[in-house]
């Protein structure tokens, strides 16, 4: 059957309108004509493979990575510069349209190739081989690379040793590689624990590999130390904290930033800030040290704690609550300046009801997911608030995702 490709949809498949309807193509790209295989259908939504490429989009670019039409780990290598700017631009403004969101949505700024500071790879002992690497899109096969271009270089080249030693852990499991401001910090999940001849080898492949710590995680995320050889520190401009095994973190840090920047001239001369969803303090920190009064607010203890260890915490006072099942309340955040929320994908719905009746000046929302950010942004401007331009950041390079930032400020009299 032969298509003609409108545009890209949010995940960066080709869509093709037919009269059956729209069909979605891995791989195709706006004004492409493409002769596809067996449509497929999925909870409702038509697929397809190409199966040739009868016309080409002059925006088609040859991906810079060999792994790339296998591994799932990127969607968007094939598009040009500007189409892929386009494409990042566009997502963000078709949500808020769809979602009766309005607001003037800035042009996206990039982070650099190669800077992605974590990655986490799948691994399974087949043989005498060791596979290490993403999974296939839409399936469970890994792909196994030696090499990653999002990836920071100090993760890069770390795989072939990392390779060798993974097998000690078992035949399969994930590994998470984070490069700090000291090194890299390891963590292995595996469903056996590691066994007392592992934990006396692993000075060699920690000094070898230029790993900071290596720990275990159990299949329901939980760490503990194997070796640490000198504790990992994160700087988040001038502040530093000692950050837990698999920490939240943004993904790069040119992106983090950018996010902190913007977070830091937002606050202006607000003297009482809470931090809601904290993390181990990328804004909370920073802010501190400008002198500022601060509440951080987080549901991760270890995280929590992470900031109240931190030499540059300053006045800082921090709070252990899970903002999802017990957020704050009016009373409580009329006693602030300032709001910075930056909650997981799935938003903040509950605190963002507590806010929209709150009588704080200045919220600062940073978020990971456009759909539940525009639906949280409607119940803030509903509340009485208006919003600034959005500022949409790419640290996910060649993904579907995209981080966006935005002010909203509450308007005299309501």
């Amino acid at each position: 059957m032969k298509v003609f490709v409108d545009r890209i949809g949010a995940r960066g498949d080709g869509i093709a309108v037919t009269e059956g309807g729209p069909i979605y193509i891995p791989g195709a790209l706006p004004g492409e004509w493409v002769r596809i295989g067996k449509i497929k259908h999925r909870r409702g939504v038509a697929r397809a493979e190409v199966r040739e490429l009868l016309e080409a989009s002059p925006a088609r670019v040859t991906p810079g990575c060999f792994h790339y039409n296998n591994c799932g780990g990127c969607v968007a290598q094939h598009l040009g510069k500007e189409l892929y700017a386009a494409w990042k631009q566009e997502h963000v403004e078709r949500v808020f349209l769809g979602a009766g969101l309005k607001a003037q949505v800035l042009p996206v700024l990039f982070v650099p190739i190669g800077s992605r500071r974590r990655v986490r790879m799948e691994f399974r002992v087949v043989g005498d081989e060791t596979l290490l690497g993403f999974r296939e899109a839409g399936s469970a096969w890994i792909v196994d690379v030696n090499d990653c271009i999002v990836a920071t270089a100090g993760i890069v080249e770390v795989l072939p040793i990392l390779r060798q030693f993974l097998p000690r852990f078992g035949g399969v499991g994930w590994v998470s590689v984070t490069e700090l401001s000291n090194g890299l910090d390891v963590v292995v999940s595996s469903q056996d624990q590691p066994d007392m001849n592992l934990r006396m080898d692993a000075a060699a492949f920690c000094a070898e590999a230029g790993v900071s710590r290596l720990s275990w995680a159990n299949r329901q995320g939980q760490t503990e130390p194997i070796l640490i050889i000198d504790q990992p520190i994160v700087c988040f401009a001038d502040a530093s904290v000692a950050p837990p095994p698999l920490c939240f973190l943004q993904p790069t840090t040119q992106g983090e930033t950018e996010l902190r920047n913007f977070v830091l001239e937002a606050m202006g001369v607000s003297e009482k800030v809470v931090d809601l969803y904290a993390g181990c303090g990328a804004f909370a920190l920073p802010l501190a040290a400008e002198g500022k009064s601060i509440h951080a607010v987080e549901a991760v203890a270890a995280q929590a704690e992470a900031i109240n260890s931190s030499s540059s915490k300053g006045s800082t006072t921090i709070d252990v609550r899970d903002l999802w099942r017990q957020p704050l309340q009016v009373v409580e955040l009329n006693r602030f300046d300032a709001v910075i929320i930056d909650p997981p994908r799935a938003g903040a719905t509950p605190q963002i009801n507590q806010l929209a009746v709150s009588s704080v000046p200045s919220i600062v929302y940073v978020s990971c997911n456009p759909v539940t950010f525009a639906r949280d942004a409607l119940l803030l401007l509903n509340g009485g608030y208006k919003i600034g331009p959005v500022q949409p950041v790419d640290q996910f390079v060649w993904s579907h995702h995209i981080e966006l930032m935005a002010q909203f400020t509450r308007i005299a009299g309501k």
